[in-house]
This record gives C-alpha cells, structure tokens and sequence, in this order.
C-alpha cells in the first residue's frame, strides 16, 4: 500500500498545487519543463537553482521562496496539508468535511493529529511527484532528478522534532491539524510515540526499498 499512498496523493496533485492535473500523470514526462514545478523544485535556470538538487528546495518555505537563513522552511503548509488529508481519509476528502465515514488510514493506525515522521513524508511525497522521477530506487536517490529523498526524510524528520515547540512552528501544526483533522483540538502525539512514527519510517523505507 505505500506506493499506493503516492497514487492517491498524485491523482489529486493538480488540486494540491493548483496546475493541469495532467502534468502529474505517470505517463507525462517533461515534468521538468513545466516553470511553475521547477520554481517550487529550484531547478536550474530558476530564481535561486541550483546545479545540484537541493536538500531544502523552494516549495518548503512560505510562499515557495528560498530562505537560506531557513527562517520560513515548512512555511508553505497548504499543499503539505492536503496531501496528509488525502492520506489519512482518501482522495475524495477534500471535498468533504469532518471525518468520512468509510474506513481509512487515520481510523487505521490511530491517528489524531501530525508527527515529525507524517510531516517529513508528506513533504518527501510532494517533492516525489513533482520530480522527473517515477519511482524510489534502493539508493534513496531520485534516478532521474538526482533527489536526495532518503536524506530528505532524515532532515526534515530531524528538524521537525528540532523546531516542534517553535512558536512559528506550533502555529504551522495547529493549521496542518485543523485541515487535516477538522477539529479544533490542538492535542499532539508525543515526538516519541512508537506507533505514530513507525508507519512513517515503514512507509520510507519501503518506498525505497
């Protein structure tokens, strides 16, 4: 089911990112023609590329512009949150409100509010599926991109649980949550939970595996 959860997130990428949805179909491949991806990506030739793929590209921070003092990464949560809603209530979610009544991946695994490890893999996904890339390969590297995403998920995890208690950052959780989970509660899971955080690391390390 992990390449799954990319599929759904992918059908419903042209909502995400407000562009042709077709632009995100397997079978389109110039990806990395398409400005509007390249800039969220900081591709070469764009404000602010680079030569080599960047760890932290453009569409982490708010308004998907480059900080190098990393004052506004994780910034840009809209797209972040509704790729989790489509993960934890399905494709169709964003269309509704509250909770869908149909099984899914929240009642699942018991989740109520954001993880570092949710966090970090719903950003890794996004960047995935604007990639030039169509599948993980062992190596954790985007074949095509040259994306670090193994790495990707490293980073972000670790700086998530670095940042949690952040003012600016716990205003960026009660936002995600409350897309997310459409409740006002503001209750989060402990950055040690085993069982929030292990689907995230399952869910990495076997889309790479």
């Amino acid at each position: 089911g992990r390449s799954s959860e990319i599929g759904k997130i992918r059908l419903m990428a042209g909502r995400i990112f407000s562009l042709n949805a077709s632009y995100f179909d397997l079978s389109f491949m110039q990806r990395d023609t398409i400005p509007e991806i390249q800039k969220m990506l900081g591709g070469p030739g764009t404000a602010g590329g680079r030569s080599s793929p960047s760890k932290f590209p453009p569409i982490l921070f708010t308004n998907s512009e480059m900080d190098p003092t990393m004052s506004t990464v994780f910034g840009n949560w809209e797209p972040l949150a509704k790729a989790i809603r489509i993960v934890m209530f399905g494709k169709n979610s964003l269309d509704i409100s509250g909770w869908p009544r149909a099984k899914c991946n929240a009642r699942k695994w018991g989740t109520m509010s954001s993880t570092p490890g949710l966090l970090a893999w719903g950003w890794v996904a996004l960047i995935f599926i604007l990639s030039s890339d169509t599948s993980f390969t062992k190596s954790g590297v985007g074949a095509k991109s040259r994306l670090p995403y193994a790495a990707m998920f490293t980073a972000y995890k670790q700086l998530w649980v670095t940042l949690w208690d952040q003012p600016r950052i716990c205003t960026i959780r009660k936002k995600i949550d409350a897309y997310v989970w459409q409740s006002s509660s503001t209750s989060n899971i402990a950055t040690s939970d085993a069982e929030g955080e292990d689907f995230t690391s399952d869910l990495m390390r076997l889309a790479i595996a």
